[in-house]
């Protein structure tokens, strides 16, 4: 049963859904983007360089964002950048939703995306600087599940306008538009909300000062110093190898299942809705409730090795086997919120000063959504050559994953970081990093 005092308050539950709005709209531009990608080629009538192109430009869009966004709202004040980061995903959205060419399609495309990913870092440090570090894990799991919806929500928008061509497309992005605008107003405009910022933020900020106590150091520092390069190094490697798997369900399993399996495009939709479905139960249920426990790292190892398990099943009896694949899949979709992008999360937030978690949140994810990028290019020449590979590639991907994942647990314990998952016998003074 979990103590009252461990239960996140309304406040935290407020604020972190407002931020959590940056990780919905970064899935929906991403998910909707590849819906309409289809009908964009065929109404401009454009070849498939060009398609190719437009995916592309969402995609190091975003992660330029993130390198350059975290960066500025270090410099010139989080909730400020955080505020202006939305207004521009917005007007991107309206550009996208109402282009009559290719060049403003592209425009749309760049500034949503800039945006989109200056605001997930930002949005990401705004949090742990005004929640209890007892609630962090908690708080993260929020954005993770907002993340979820994002992607079940506008496939559920594509799937019912799928018949409308450009209007369908207009409607996905009209939408993402009318969500940023909302959450937008809440921000600048909501007494409420600001009340709550501050409050949290004066309530917090001793506890959060003790976890990890505000440092001067420079943002070359954190490049130049063996104790904050290492982390980084560690850190982004394990999101990398995590992320590797995760993208390439997530842009190609429609693709893998019609094209290698043979199945309808129906009955891939239905098998990636009710996996997600499976997702946001896990991250819910058991991700929520742990997540700031004893258990978080037992909780982590058990995810790796079940998603480890699921591909070696598959790559054993057949990656050309629909119905072990499909339960292989399910599997992976629900275990894989036990561990990654969560625990990435904390980490980021963990290892370094305030003033610059932003700033290193968004060059980690930059370096990482770059990397994925030019690895999805080849995903579906390795699908097509040998199914049985690609999934023994992503079982290699997972366990190199879980090597960084032993490293930086290793690092946790070196440096005394705050951590309800481990237990410090030996205060270090020297890390000049938080301790317990």
């Amino acid at each position: 049963m979990e103590k009252s005092q461990d239960k996140l308050s309304g406040k935290d539950w407020f604020l972190a859904s407002v931020a959590g709005v940056a990780s919905y709209l970064d899935a929906a531009l991403l998910v909707s983007a590849g819906i309409a990608l289809a009908i964009w080629s065929d109404h401009f009538g454009i070849n498939p360089w060009w398609t190719g192109v437009i995916s592309t430009a969402l995609t190091l869009s975003v992660a330029i964002g993130a390198l350059f966004g975290g960066r500025l709202s270090d410099k010139f004040g989080r909730v400020r950048v955080f505020n202006i980061d939305i207004l521009l995903v917005a007007i991107g959205s309206i550009i996208i939703a109402f282009s009559n060419s290719m060049p403003m399609l592209l425009i749309g495309l760049i500034i949503a995306g800039l945006a989109s990913g200056a605001d997930l870092p930002t949005s990401l440090a705004v949090i742990t600087e005004r929640v209890s570090p007892k609630h962090h894990g908690k708080v993260i799991t929020i954005t993770e599940m907002f993340w979820i919806l994002g992607i079940l929500l506008s496939q559920a928008l594509g799937f019912l306008t799928s018949t409308m061509d450009m209007t369908g497309t207009r409607v996905l992005f009209i939408w993402i538009a009318a969500i940023a605008m909302i959450n937008w107003g809440i921000r600048v405009f909501s007494k409420k909300f600001r009340q709550v910022e501050h409050e949290l933020y004066e309530q917090n900020a001793h506890e959060n000062n003790r976890a990890q106590p505000a440092q001067k150091v420079s943002i070359k520092a954190i490049f130049a110093s063996k104790k904050y390069m290492v982390p980084l190094i560690s850190i982004t490697g394990f999101y990398l190898f995590w992320n590797i798997p995760a993208n390439t369900w997530g842009s190609f399993v429609n693709y893998f299942l019609v094209t290698i399996n043979g199945r309808t495009q129906s009955y891939s939709t239905a098998l990636g809705f009710f996996a997600n479905l499976a997702a946001i139960a896990v991250l819910f249920f058991i991700y929520m409730k742990l997540a700031d426990t004893k258990y978080r790292y037992t909780m982590m190892h058990t995810g790796i090795f079940l998603c480890v398990l699921s591909f070696v099943i598959s790559g054993i009896f057949g990656g050309t086997s629909w119905i072990i694949f499909s339960a292989a899949y399910f599997i992976y979709s629900a275990c894989n919120n036990l561990h990654g992008e969560s625990i990435y999360k904390i980490w980021t937030q963990s290892f370094y000063p305030p003033d610059l978690r932003a700033s290193v949140t968004g060059f980690s994810i930059a370096v990482v959504r770059i990397l994925t990028a030019v690895c999805s290019v080849f995903t579906p020449v390795i699908m097509n050559y040998s199914p049985d590979l690609l999934m023994w590639m992503l079982v290699a991907s997972l366990v190199i994953c879980w090597a960084f994942a032993a490293a930086t647990i290793k690092l946790v314990k070196k440096y005394n970081i705050h951590d309800p998952g481990i237990r410090h016998s030996v205060t270090n003074k020297d890390t000049g990093l938080s301790q317990r």
